[in-house]
């Protein structure tokens, strides 16, 4: 065991992290919303009607709660809303 513990201390051993973020690259999420129509961006989302909330929390692919919060947060516009999710 300890011959084992050993051989892992290795400095030689060690992953380069250029290497590692070569071969495992973290993958960009800017684009996993779906875009729409420029027109619609300039609407504003009514948080009393369960109808809409659910279009625009599909739309966003988000949950109903995710898409209250981002609500309280900035506001009904769905332009702010689609810039608050993107970034």
């Amino acid at each position: 065991m300890l011959q084992e513990e050993n051989e892992y201390n290795k400095k030689d051993e060690v992953p380069d992290p250029e290497e590692f973020r070569y071969l495992h690259p973290i993958e960009d999420d800017g684009d996993t919303l779906e875009p729409f129509d420029d027109e619609t961006e300039n609407r504003q989302i009514n948080a009393e009607d369960p109808a809409d909330m659910l279009h625009w929390a599909q739309q966003f692919q988000i949950s109903g709660e995710e898409l209250k919060m981002a609500i309280t947060i900035n506001g009904t516009s769905v332009r702010d809303i689609k810039r608050f999710l993107s970034g």
